[in-house]
């Protein structure tokens, strides 16, 4: 239940999610809509980064102690 998240990534690049566990889990941006993908248990999905540099915090609405924090220059 944790997220391993590159250092950086350019504007607008594609994003992998791997959920690599037995539990469904978002990758959901803490504020606006950014991005928030849904993660099921073994699946891998990918999003495209915001356009717009900047750090992006984000959690799974899932599970209250999963967040972390894109950020995109």
């Amino acid at each position: 239940f944790m997220y391993t998240v590159p250092v950086s990534v350019s504007p607008a690049a594609t994003v992998g999610v791997t959920n690599m566990d037995g539990e469904n889990h978002t990758v959901t941006a803490d504020s606006g809509s950014a991005f928030d993908v849904k993660a099921l248990a073994g699946s891998t999905v990918t999003f495209a980064a915001p356009k717009t540099a900047g750090s992006y915090p984000f959690h799974c609405i899932y599970h209250g102690n999963m967040h972390g924090v894109l950020v995109v220059k």
